[in-house]
């Protein structure tokens, strides 16, 4: 297929309302230079998704949609800083926002009329609220194997597996968003680092002593951070690469040095361990792990006495 200029995208249509210059145009791409168009079969995606999604979408709210993200090559997700494994390479899934209606009504309405993969709400800040910052990500494979996913409800959560013994609902609960109505689901880039989280850590942990892993705290977004006590302005949950977690019944001491010994990681710290001498649960261990540069494995423990290179019982 023959390279095509922006006119020609324009004229390229892909449903009654929808043209391909719209799912391929991006910002990242023109800086580049990069030639930012699918081949046949990623176009017949396209056109598939806007007739069986968007222009219903359309034509339910009467009002113009807005493509924020489309299709990306390689090169331009990863200047996205997108999941390896994202949904936009292959065409099959957009962001976008219908004018003047609340992406949360938007995600609403898709969950009860409309055949999907995953849907959920996707924010350029995620201190920021529904109105203006806020996008609808939506996905779709084919009748059989479209999940229907709605990420923005527990059900949701609950449904997606990040590994055999661990969802994204425990990756992103927290008593604290719930009560101050914080929105605390991250997009899918930072979906897929908490499944190398869970992959990584938690996983090999239920594993090796075969005993449920309670999850105290993972993903936590800026605007959550910011009211949780002692987070730190730079911290790895906020970049979904950290989890706090234990073992019911079981030292954290002797819990944070197996995942020493065994486990790859970039830090792995033993918080407030031997504060409270009554308690056989005292404290937790925070671990973090990242795919985009050398995991550190750097040891630290923190307790009211302050902080300490390497791990320690006193």
């Amino acid at each position: 297929m023959k390279q095509l200029n922006s006119a020609e995208l324009k004229a390229y249509r892909l449903s009654e309302s929808f043209n391909l210059w719209e799912f391929t145009h991006d910002s990242k791409a023109t800086e580049n230079n990069i030639y930012n168009v699918p081949d046949e079969q990623g176009i017949a995606k396209l056109k598939l998704f806007c007739n069986v999604l968007l222009q219903p979408i359309a034509m339910h709210f009467g009002k113009p949609v807005t493509i924020v993200n489309g299709f990306r090559t390689p090169r331009v997700n990863h200047l996205w800083n997108g999941a390896p494994n994202s949904q936009h390479l292959s065409c099959e899934a957009v962001d976008f926002r219908v004018r003047g209606i609340s992406p949360k009504v938007v995600t609403e309405w898709i969950v009860n009329n409309l055949d999907f993969d995953v849907v959920m709400l996707e924010f350029l800040r995620y201190d920021a609220d529904y109105a203006g910052e806020a996008w609808v990500h939506l996905s779709y494979v084919d009748p059989k194997k479209n999940r229907k996913l709605n990420l923005s409800a527990e059900s949701g959560l609950r449904a997606l597996r990040l590994s055999n013994n661990f969802t994204l609902w425990e990756m992103v609960r927290s008593e604290t968003a719930h009560a101050r109505k914080i929105f605390n689901i991250p997009d899918e880039a930072g979906i897929e680092k908490l499944r190398q989280v869970c992959v990584n850590v938690l996983q090999p942990i239920r594993n090796s002593f075969n005993r449920p892993v309670r999850v105290n705290s993972a993903y936590r977004s800026p605007k959550l951070n910011a009211v949780v006590k002692g987070s730190s302005k730079t911290s790895q949950h906020m970049r979904c690469e950290a989890v706090d977690f234990e073992i019911m019944g079981m030292d954290n001491f002797k819990l944070a040095e197996w995942v020493s010994k065994n486990l790859l990681y970039d830090q792995l710290i033993l918080e407030f361990y031997g504060d409270d001498s009554t308690d056989p649960n005292d404290g937790w261990v925070h671990t973090s792990f990242t795919a985009t540069r050398k995991n550190r494995q750097q040891d630290l423990t923190i307790n009211l006495r302050g902080t300490k290179s390497g791990l320690h019982q006193h």
